[in-house]
């Protein structure tokens, strides 16, 4: 199987970025995953067993193994949008993959219970959609991450903030509240999705690549860019073949 996205209902489409799935085959595969401002409700089917967990926000890179014949499966919320959904502060999550059991309790061994039971991928994504039930308003952190968003993180916080009728101080702590990240992280980390992005479908003149994804110079491109994934951008460049979370389906 390889790794697919599906957008999702409607009526998800503002607090959720998409549905997904993805199969070892008959080999190991060792997946590395990106920063990119997400939560992730994450199901591992094995041996007809599934186990669940939470991936928040990440400012590294995440190396995970799946053994042959393991299929993996989710749903991912957008910056911010997973706030209020998880039951458990977003902030609590932040660089980390968390057993949805330790979160939910007997709901969490429920819900796998659940997805275990369905009898097609079809329609273990049909249940995850059917159980989340966004609220009907976005809070302001929520709509400033959506204006993060919208710039490809080439925005000042201090603007957003100021739109949101926050001091800059408020404005941080409930961005690391709800997003799991203060709000310049999560700028660096959308600038620096879209670049990664970006690296598989246009010329890669470093220098002019940089100004163009908002970054000051090449230097400062290189630098962000080995932080958060762990490569340079012409080590990543070759390195397609390895599916991750954010751009597998889409480089």
């Amino acid at each position: 199987m390889e790794y697919r996205e599906i957008a999702p209902h409607p009526r998800l489409a503002r607090h959720v970025e998409c549905l997904w799935m993805f199969g070892s085959g008959s080999r190991e595969v060792v997946q590395r995953v990106l920063p990119d401002g997400c939560t992730d409700l994450v199901f591992v089917l094995s041996g007809g067993r599934i186990q669940a967990s939470v991936a928040g926000a990440m400012t590294r890179p995440l190396l995970t193994t799946m053994r042959p014949g393991e299929e993996v499966f989710g749903i991912r919320f957008h910056p911010a949008m997973s706030h209020g959904l998880l039951r458990t502060p977003v902030a609590m999550l932040t660089d980390s993959v968390t057993d949805l059991e330790s979160l939910w309790g007997k709901d969490g061994r429920a819900l796998e219970q659940r997805l275990g039971d369905a009898g097609s991928m079809r329609a273990r994504l049909a249940l995850l959609e059917a159980v989340v039930y966004p609220p009907p308003s976005l809070t302001p952190v929520q709509q400033a991450a959506q204006s993060i968003l919208r710039n490809g993180g080439n925005i000042s916080p201090d603007d957003l903030a100021r739109n949101a009728g926050l001091s800059a101080r408020h404005f941080r702590r409930l961005c690391i509240e709800q997003a799991g990240i203060g709000a310049k992280t999560l700028c660096r980390v959308v600038r620096f999705r879209r670049a990664a992005l970006d690296i598989s479908r246009q010329s890669r003149q470093w220098a002019d690549f940089a100004l163009g994804h908002g970054y000051y110079d090449q230097a400062h491109f290189i630098n962000e860019f080995k932080e958060f994934s762990g490569l340079t951008p012409a080590a990543y460049a070759c390195s397609f073949s390895l599916p991750n979370r954010h751009d597998a389906a889409k480089s």
